[in-house]
């Protein structure tokens, strides 16, 4: 697998891994009439880009093979 790919997966993976708790803080322990609704949201918008960007990646290397290859393969 191509270095650059995993590098980025698991980029793209670790933001995911930090917005789902920040999303978790943001909620957890709260009644829900305080929790900060644009809070949220904020994680939430930035935990769904990062989603949609890790399977875009994933699906280019799906659909173009070479993508993933290493490159000394």
């Amino acid at each position: 697998m191509n270095e650059s790919y995993k590098d980025l997966k698991a980029y793209l993976l670790n933001e995911i891994v930090e917005d789902a708790r920040c999303v978790l803080n943001a909620i957890e322990g709260k009644k829900m009439d305080k929790v900060d609704d644009e809070e949220v949201l904020e994680y939430c918008h930035s935990l769904a880009s990062t989603m949609t960007t890790l399977e875009t990646v994933a699906m280019v290397g799906r659909l173009v093979p070479w993508f993933l290859e290493d490159e000394r393969a």
